[in-house]
């Protein structure tokens, strides 16, 4: 099965083919993870993310239990038809648990892992691209070029031009997170209502204030439970999907570092690691996080984000709000944590 393209993916699970029983969607866009793996177990399932057919399981979870997989992949639904087993935010512990799997004949429930960027030395990934019974799929982030192709696509197709000047700045203070870029250029087009052309006074009147520092700001703010400093970051953010993907890529950071806490591995140490790359006057507020949100908490935010995200597709003039809504109920959360 080996690997395949984002957009061969679907087409393995279509009649008459020997389908996968495992899939893992790894890449550094998170948002475009997430939302590839809720489109596949959609398409095999018809279950959600908050469906009774769907079971949601964290590496820590496996590696206390490493039965836990098998039983749940060869579980019998009450209810009939195909369950999904999700994976989130998984590193190479989790191969030991899945090569049992992988090695048996067993039919049973779709399996669906997602990982960052993982390296082709990854032990995960060489055994889920050398399994027949597994499909491997990589989502890289886009290069300049095809951010340039696609933004100016979107822009045309609403009936836009932009000028040259004013789309290489745009270009600039973008993010190559495909979910970032589209809603910059959303927000963008809102701004320029009424008008055939984009100018380059347009883009530096409407993204020229979202910034790296900012960002983390606003992250410590909501993770950490300080409702008003969320209130005064969020406001000077970019509207919509925009701060929301922020806000996924931080709950992805820390489920990441909350599955390495354990009884010999303090929260500092994992703070403090190099893989993470936490900036060292960051670090405390991270830290008092990972405190606060245990794994299981952090999937329930992932998914409220991920839920936020779609409705900001729906309705992007309420993006601003639904943008407001989200954070300040993340915020809410932790502070009652």
């Amino acid at each position: 099965m080996s690997v395949v393209k984002a957009s061969g993916l679907l087409g393995l699970f279509s009649r008459g083919q020997t389908e996968p029983v495992a899939v893992l969607i790894h890449g550094a866009d998170r948002s475009a993870v997430y939302d590839l793996c809720k489109e596949l177990i959609t398409h095999v399932t018809g279950s959600t993310a908050d469906s009774l057919g769907l079971v949601r399981l964290t590496e820590q979870q496996l590696a206390t239990s490493k039965e836990r997989l098998f039983e749940e992949f060869a579980s019998v639904s009450m209810f009939g038809g195909r369950q999904a087993v999700w994976i989130s935010g998984a590193s190479d512990s989790v191969a030991s648990a899945l090569d049992g799997v992988l090695a048996s004949e067993t039919p049973g429930n779709l399996i669906v892992i997602d990982a960052e960027n993982l390296a082709k030395t990854s032990r995960l990934r060489k055994l889920c691209e050398a399994s027949p019974r597994c499909a491997s799929l990589a989502l890289y982030e886009e290069s300049p070029q095809e951010l340039r192709r696609r933004l100016l696509g979107l822009i045309k197709a609403e009936g836009f031009s932009i000028a040259d000047d004013a789309i290489e700045k745009f270009l600039e203070l973008v993010s190559f997170e495909r979910a970032v870029g589209e809603s910059e250029a959303r927000k963008l087009l809102i701004y320029c209502h009424g008008k055939t052309r984009i100018e380059l006074d347009d883009v530096d009147a409407i993204c020229g204030d979202t910034s790296e520092a900012s960002a983390d700001d606003l992250v410590d703010a909501v993770f950490g439970g300080n409702l008003l400093e969320t209130d005064r970051f969020g406001a000077n953010l970019a509207e919509g999907r925009g701060v929301l993907s922020v806000a996924l890529q931080h709950v992805a950071k820390l489920q990441a570092m909350a599955a390495l806490v354990s009884p010999a591995t303090s929260i500092d140490s994992v703070v403090n690691s190099p893989r993470f790359g936490i900036f060292f006057k960051r670090r405390p507020a991270v830290a008092a996080q990972l405190g606060v949100w245990s794994i299981e908490a952090l999937l329930g935010a992932e998914e409220k984000i991920c839920s936020a995200i779609l409705q900001t597709r729906q309705f992007p003039d309420l993006g601003e709000a639904i943008s407001s809504r989200t954070l300040l109920a993340l915020s809410r959360s932790a502070h009652l944590r």
